[in-house]
């Protein structure tokens, strides 16, 4: 499924101006919104410069464009580590099975 996704998107759908939403993907290939995310991510790993933004999915037509899809990225990184590490700091309320206090698992 992931080449089927890759070569429409490439074809159909490179650079910004020709993003295509997520729910239209989701409806042409019948997948659910987060098989699809698996699918990108996937593509993504193996290097594909297969971008995103607020109007959807998009392959790069340009290193600005990858270069915008890496900062959101980079951005969603830090914010679920802040994440992480709040659930961590909370972590320290709770006894572990011998009834002790846990200490941060940090």
């Amino acid at each position: 499924m992931e080449e089927i996704i890759l070569c429409y998107i490439r074809r159909m759908h490179t650079g910004r101006d020709y993003a295509v939403s997520s729910p239209e993907l989701e409806r042409r290939f019948g997948l659910r919104g987060a098989t699809l995310r698996k699918h990108i991510n996937t593509l993504r790993c193996r290097g594909y410069p297969i971008c995103s933004d607020e109007s959807g999915y998009y392959y790069a037509a340009s290193y600005m464009e990858l270069s915008d899809t890496i900062r959101q990225l980079n951005s969603r990184i830090v914010k679920i580590a802040q994440a992480r590490n709040g659930l961590i700091r909370a972590g320290s309320a709770f006894p572990d099975e011998s009834g002790q206090i846990s200490l941060p698992l940090s």
